[in-house]
């Protein structure tokens, strides 16, 4: 009888151990099943870019550029002059709704340190190059705004009456 009970003893205490050792392999597996369905899908980011040029005539190439709201833009810029910078630079200055282009540029020439971007206006731009000369080119990113018309510019003292430009951004 002493034996009956001890193989009584075993059996429960093996039945105990396996159903806890058994629910927890089982809930470790649903918890990685979670965590796996839990992580985020790969984000796509939109983006365009953009080539516009400057020459020594102060002309754009373009007096129109499109986006999407948004979008990460890529603009590439090129000033495909031979004048230096010093007397033909230029540079692209995109503008925020209700900004005017020609308050923005009679500012802009009392700043030939900043790079003609009045820091006194600067919630004025939404993104700028930098001034460059001929031959040279530069690249800049950003984010579209959200949807409307914008004006472009070069603020290089008495540019930005002719070399200007809208930026059409659509909506989504």
């Amino acid at each position: 009888m002493k034996k009956s009970r001890l193989y009584v003893c075993l059996l429960a205490g093996s039945a105990l151990i396996y159903a806890c050792g058994g629910g927890s392999q089982k809930q470790s597996a649903e918890s990685t099943d979670t965590a796996v369905a839990e992580v985020p899908a790969e984000v796509v980011v939109d983006s365009v870019t953009l080539e516009i040029s400057a020459n020594d005539n102060m002309q754009f190439s373009t007096d129109q550029l499109k986006v999407t709201e948004g979008q990460v833009v890529t603009l590439n810029f090129k000033h495909t002059g031979k004048m230096p910078k010093e007397s033909m630079g230029h540079n692209w200055v995109l503008l925020a709704a209700g900004s005017d282009p020609a308050v923005f540029g009679a500012a802009a020439t009392t700043a030939p340190k900043t790079g003609y971007i009045p820091q006194d206006k600067l919630e004025w731009v939404i993104a700028n190059t930098p001034i460059i000369g001929g031959g040279e080119e530069v690249s800049i990113s950003f984010q579209a705004p959200k949807a409307g018309y914008y004006k472009f510019i070069c603020s290089f003292p008495g540019h930005w009456g002719v070399m200007q430009g809208d930026f059409v951004v659509s909506p989504r």
